[in-house]
């Protein structure tokens, strides 16, 4: 995990490189939350936090570790969750500071304070060495942390950071009670993809993804949608075939799908870049014309498209 100490995040710091996802590993915390719940008294909150307070969800929500797979696990997916460790035997300015900027932030993003006296284990599961640690979790999955106080001005731009990098990336704030147009939010099409995905039906998530793609062009996150699917796909048959080419076109094509289905498109741009570079013909033709697919997946002014490109013109000239 990305420890900056007691520092303002620096530059790197601030990308939250898609491989650190994954790197702690919080199954074992939401075991603990099913078990710990399963024994909850009904109509008994479920940790600090309670209940989400009515008409949305909280922007700021104290954490055990029986509250800890509603409140972090599963409110990741809709919005990132910046978890702070705090104790309450030496409490700092950050905790306050986070608050309010995530009152600012209006439910882009949630805070999360977990007293490590109260719940040592998710500390633990978290490999946690000092008090306050705070982590961005998106998807179930920590993205980066720091350790100590911050300025108020690192913190917005780490915080910016975090929300860049999930952005179109997670369902977004539950919405208000009273305020979802039934007939306005469904969309059947989607929701049939994505269940064949959730199914691992890979090939009707296909069939049915390009349809939507080709009915709604402009669609990033569907483009997106597709370009993991076709991927995962390609894994899938890569892991089930023993006898599968070794030369560079293949490493480099399996390496980028793999990075892809991981989320990393920085890692599976350069992987095809560097492989552009070493080949020629027929080669680089396959290559480039991989590379310029997946970089439909992302809006043309994209940071991350906008060096690909220029790379990818590097590479060919």
């Amino acid at each position: 995990m990305t420890r900056p100490g007691n520092r303002p995040p620096s530059a790197a710091e601030q990308k939250l490189a898609a491989s650190l996802a994954g790197a702690v590993d919080l199954s074992g915390l939401k075991k603990r939350a099913e078990t710990r719940r399963d024994a909850t008294p009904a109509g008994r909150a479920p940790g600090p936090g309670g209940a989400p307070q009515a008409g949305g969800s909280p922007v700021r929500v104290d954490v055990d570790e029986a509250s800890f797979e509603q409140e972090v696990l599963v409110r990741s997916t809709q919005v990132p969750v910046i978890l702070e460790l705090v104790s309450q035997r030496a409490p700092t300015a950050l905790t306050a500071t986070l608050a309010a900027l995530a009152e600012e932030a209006g439910g882009q993003w949630v805070h999360a304070t977990v007293d490590v006296d109260v719940a040592p284990g998710i500390a633990q599961a978290l490999q946690a060495r000092a008090v306050p640690t705070v982590y961005a979790v998106a998807a179930g999955r920590p993205l980066a942390d720091f350790e100590g106080e911050q300025p108020e001005d690192a913190l917005r731009q780490w915080l910016a950071a975090v929300l860049r990098a999930t952005e179109g990336k997670l369902s977004g704030p539950a919405p208000d009670a009273g305020e979802t147009d039934p007939a306005e939010a469904a969309d059947p099409e989607r929701d049939a993809a994505e269940e064949a995905l959730a199914e691992g039906d890979l090939a009707t998530a296909e069939e049915r993804f390009t349809a939507l793609v080709d009915a709604r062009p402009g669609d990033h996150s569907l483009v997106e949608a597709l370009r993991y699917v076709q991927a995962a796909r390609r894994v899938a048959d890569a892991a089930g075939d023993p006898g599968t080419d070794e030369g560079t076109v293949a490493v480099a094509l399996r390496a980028a799908d793999a990075a892809l289905v991981a989320g990393e498109y920085e890692t599976a741009f350069s992987a095809l870049v560097d492989a552009i570079r070493v080949t020629a013909g027929d080669d680089r033709a396959t290559l480039r014309a991989r590379l310029l697919e997946v970089l439909e997946a992302l809006p043309v002014d994209d940071p991350r498209v906008l060096a690909a490109r220029r790379d990818l013109a590097s590479a060919l000239y």
